[in-house]
């Protein structure tokens, strides 16, 4: 108490709201309830703004947060294997989706196959062009004999 005569009033306030932060804190620690901002607010009995305003106890509270959230993670990995049906879900669609990557496969060998088809069809199609434009311009001349 004698270190608080020393202090000025701003400072003694400062010193209680940090208090009074940190006891919330271990309040909400034991309790079930997510620690926020707003419910170390208010079992500190402060305002937001405060809090907002300071980031020391800004810090201390998203420290504690991540802490809580680091306690209770293990416990949502023990609840996975009730989530077997999502596993299986999983399971099915990675299977679909090799099903469906060898499909894709197949379609592009067949589009490849067809592409070479009809290149050679062009080919042959000029070709047929070429073979009809030349017997166009030869004169063909009747040689049979005339009655």
């Amino acid at each position: 108490m004698t270190n608080e005569k020393k202090l000025t009033l701003a400072e003694q306030n400062r010193l209680r709201t940090t208090e009074k932060v940190i006891e919330a804190l271990e309040t909400l620690k034991k309790g079930k309830d997510p620690i926020t901002i707003k419910s170390v607010s208010e079992k500190a009995n402060i305002s937001r703004k405060t809090i907002y305003n300071r980031p020391d106890l800004k810090a201390m509270i998203e420290e504690t947060q991540s802490l809580q959230s680091d306690l209770n993670s293990p416990k949502k990995e023990k609840r996975k294997p009730k989530g077997s049906s999502q596993a299986e879900q999983i399971r099915r669609l990675r299977e679909k989706n090799k099903q469906l990557v060898e499909e894709k496969k197949m379609i592009l060998e067949q589009n490849m196959l067809l592409t070479k088809d009809i290149t050679k069809l062009e080919n042959r199609l000029t070709d047929l062009e070429e073979r009809l434009f030349s017997q166009a311009s030869l004169k063909v001349v009747n040689i049979s004999p005339k009655k």
